[in-house]
């Protein structure tokens, strides 16, 4: 009877192997690689990377004991991608916005590149339908959790990267989130006070806001400007920044928030009778 045991003891682990294999196997059939190429538009030369860009580490808790080859998370590619994606992002707005400052390209691209932008744009594709991950984290996503669909977005970028260079991860970069994107969405995230402070200035009063710079600051290489705003020879508002034109919006944001003064100092416009 012992020894009938111990045999049978031996057979256990191959067993629970076979099991785990017939479970990646099964898993790996959720992947629907024509479908998902016609859903992005793009032709996959090695099913590979996407296999990875595609696997949450939640999934990889069937390794242990299986013969199958498990591919790793797509954390690696996740950094990868976010560079890549990053990188396609900023030559975007450097070209479509040569106005702007580099803080407001800054502001633009973490827009862009945030956690729900992001997952939004992965669920225009259905990446959540091909997704290798546990019963548990796939009901997170179904919940509203953004970052592992995000991420995965991301990893799907890095896959695009390597599989087929810079030049097709920007193109799907383009055709997936710029050439969807109204410019004119992103435009009401600019903050330009100068011309907020413009159009209340010609709307209400009879005078054009006027700006000074009162003082420099510091080296040639780090100087520092104070900007006054004016009505009528009035400051209204004082700004500092890195760049005349920085000052000059703070100085303008400041003076918005003391419209009242206006009225106070007589500037304000006659009604008619």
């Amino acid at each position: 009877m012992f020894k009938f045991l111990k045999k049978l003891k031996n057979f256990v682990p191959f067993f629970k192997r076979e099991e785990k294999v017939d479970l990646y196997s099964r898993a790996l059939k959720k992947i629907d690689f024509e479908k998902l190429q016609q859903l992005v538009n793009y032709r996959i030369i090695d099913k590979s990377f996407f296999i990875t860009a595609l696997t949450h580490r939640s999934f990889l808790k069937i390794r242990k004991g299986s013969q199958a080859v498990i591919p790793a998370s797509n954390e690696r590619l996740e950094f990868l991608g976010d560079a890549v994606l990053d990188l396609v992002v900023a030559e975007f707005l450097f070209k479509n916005f040569p106005s702007n400052e580099e803080g407001d390209l800054t502001k633009f691209r973490s827009i862009l590149v945030n956690k729900k932008f992001l997952a939004e744009r992965a669920k225009n594709i259905h990446l959540q339908d091909f997704l290798l991950a546990s019963a548990t984290a796939l009901r997170a996503i179904e919940e509203g959790y953004d970052s592992m669909l995000a991420d995965a977005y991301e990893a799907f970028i890095g896959a695009i990267f390597l599989d087929s260079g810079y030049e097709a991860a920007k193109r799907f970069i383009n055709q997936e989130i710029f050439s969807k994107l109204d410019i004119k969405w992103l435009n009401q995230f600019d903050e330009n006070y100068k011309s907020k402070f413009l159009e209340y200035a010609q709307a209400h009063t009879d005078y054009i806001p006027e700006y000074l710079v009162v003082k420099e600051e510091g080296p040639e290489h780090h100087k520092l400007f104070t900007v006054e705003v004016r009505l009528a020879q009035h400051c209204l508002g004082i700004g500092k920044g890195k760049s005349k034109k920085q000052a000059e919006q703070e100085a303008a944001k400041n003076a918005l928030q003391n419209i009242d003064v206006v009225e106070k100092l007589g500037l304000k416009k006659k009604q008619k009778l």
